[in-house]
């Protein structure tokens, strides 16, 4: 006669499988949930840092690209490209007039009562901006975009960890 086990007594070998899915479902439940950082508002600190890092960037590719521009007029080759580019600016195809204008261009982003001066503009339109959105200016848009950017992107790495720790946690059996 054959000892039979009740079938609470059976040993259970769980289905590796199954661990791994619930391992992915919990890491993008978690990542789901981080996601609604995008929806945290933006503060004003963060939004006038990045809109001055913007208009940064943006100053030092002008520059960038008048410097280009003033190589090819030394050189008496002036592209098509850089005769937009200098006409786009108000810049005469003049090595002092481009040189004079990187100069101004540089001292916008670097001068601290020029930054100062950006920086307070930023700040008291910061409202105007958040209450009207048809008011932003491209830079301002541009910041607002990168901040929820940001936001969401560090929401869902924090989601997307807590979701897999929970999937280990739950999947140990």
């Amino acid at each position: 006669m054959a000892v039979q086990t009740p079938p609470s007594m059976t040993y259970y070998q769980p289905n590796p499988a199954a661990a791994r899915k619930r391992k992915i479902g919990l890491m993008a439940t978690g990542a789901l949930i981080g996601m609604n950082a995008y929806y945290l508002p933006v503060k004003k600190d963060a939004f006038v840092q990045k809109a001055f890092d913007i208009t940064k960037n943006d100053t030092n590719s002008q520059i960038k690209a008048l410097a280009k521009a003033a190589k090819e007029v030394e050189a008496k080759n002036l592209s098509t490209e850089s005769k937009m580019i200098l006409r786009e600016m108000g810049v005469s195809e003049d090595l002092k007039a481009i040189t004079k204008k990187c100069i101004e261009l540089d001292a916008k982003v670097n001068n601290i009562n020029s930054v100062n001066n950006l920086k307070i503009n930023f700040i008291n339109n910061y409202d105007a901006y958040k209450k009207h959105p048809s008011l932003m200016d491209n830079i301002s848009n541009r910041a607002y975009r990168e901040v929820k950017k940001t936001k969401m992107k560090w929401g869902l790495g924090i989601g997307a960890a807590i979701g897999l720790a929970l999937g280990l946690l739950t999947s140990s059996e």
